[in-house]
């Protein structure tokens, strides 16, 4: 990581055919069109796409920052909400990309959370083969999921079922515009995945992530950017390895939080993806693979970070039949992301008898009256 003049952190991260250029640093709105202006060549058209709940004052700032840097600025807007990854507005997307006649050769810049980049990464990917595409997160999750990880679209109410090798060209982080409150969700389920991501990264990955949790948690916002940084080039690491057994432990958790935003479709996704670390981990330790001080240490992260337990009212049938849909989605053999070691998470195989014994044994321990 290198630090400019003006005190911003540049980092660049791998990505599948290409890298994002992450940039961090307060005030970095302020001088984002200095940056972008060198992205494209002439004719500089840009389309600003921001959310119909974006803060004004910042879509005003961006707007000035891309006209000072050259660029013909054209105002899209991206959906928000549960439903903003929907292929229906993929489609809308792309209708207005056309209709404000962007090309490979102009530039697109979004603002939003981590639904609003996702969309525009997937579409910006596939527009005219690959419009480059800049990102201003406004909280930590989109930080950290969007500029190599972008969220897949969803098809019929079912998430995440089209996936493009897409990524996010920049991605300037500017704290003073970011949310970066320690009890927002989305700062939460941002702690979760640096737990995710070293867990399957490498045991440097999450020993640096141990030594700084408590500064996280205590909400330093220089470290918790420092170590967000950490977790998007162990994220392009993985996403980017030649191996597909690499490049699919990007999904360690995910299969379990889904089936439970099934069950419990009120329950937090920080929450739900920290139980599916826990429940994977000691999965791991019933087939012999993790060891039971790295199922502990797990668990020690998690709560260092403040992430709680779940309380929920769930029957264990139903959980293996969740788990065993939401796999039978997107592949024919159920398969369960579960770290065999720190730094190693893979697709395992898993025993009915196992897998129903510790599911018996996770749902009688988050009942409300356990």
């Amino acid at each position: 990581m290198s630090v400019d003049d003006t005190s911003v952190l540049r980092q660049w991260i791998s990505a599948p055919g290409g890298s994002c250029d992450v940039r961090v640093g307060a005030g970095l709105v302020g001088t984002c069109g200095q940056v972008l202006r060198t992205a494209v060549g002439k004719p500089r058209a840009c389309a600003l796409m921001s959310t119909e709940d974006s803060d004004p004052v910042l879509v005003e700032r961006l707007r000035r920052q891309l006209t000072d840097g050259g660029f013909f600025v054209h105002a899209i807007k991206l959906p928000c909400g549960a439903g903003a990854r929907a292929v229906a507005s993929a489609g809308r997307l792309l209708e207005g990309l056309c209709r404000e006649g962007i090309t490979a050769d102009d530039l697109v810049l979004a603002t939003g959370d981590v639904d609003a980049l996702s969309l525009a990464a997937n579409v910006c990917g596939v527009w005219c083969g690959g419009v480059p595409l800049a990102a201003v997160p406004v909280d930590l999750d989109a930080m950290v999921e969007a500029a190599v990880t972008p969220r897949g679209l969803s098809v019929g109410g079912v998430d995440e079922m089209v996936a493009t090798s897409s990524f996010t060209r920049y991605m300037l982080c500017d704290p003073e515009v970011m949310r970066l409150g320690t009890d927002r969700e989305e700062s939460r389920l941002a702690r979760v995945l640096m737990v995710a991501t070293a867990v399957a990264e490498n045991e440097n990955a999450f020993s640096r992530l141990w030594d700084r949790a408590d500064d996280i948690a205590s909400g330093d916002v220089d470290i918790v950017l420092e170590q967000a940084v950490d977790t998007l080039k162990s994220r392009g690491h993985l996403i980017s390895s030649t191996a597909l057994a690499v490049r699919q432990s990007i999904g360690y958790g995910q299969t379990f939080m889904r089936a439970m935003l099934r069950l419990v479709p009120d329950a937090e996704r920080s929450t739900l993806l920290a139980e599916a670390l826990r429940f994977a981990a000691r999965l791991s330790a019933g087939i012999g693979s993790l060891s039971v001080d790295d199922v502990l240490a797990q668990d020690e992260l998690l709560d260092t970070l403040g992430i709680g337990a779940l309380e929920c009212e769930v029957d264990p049938d139903a959980l293996i039949r969740t788990l065993k849909e939401e796999r039978f989605l997107r592949t024919n053999r159920f398969l369960l992301a579960v770290p065999q070691v720190i730094g190693r998470v893979r697709l395992t195989s898993v025993d009915d008898a196992l897998l129903e014994e510790h599911a018996c044994a996770w749902c009688a321990a988050h009942r409300p009256d356990a």
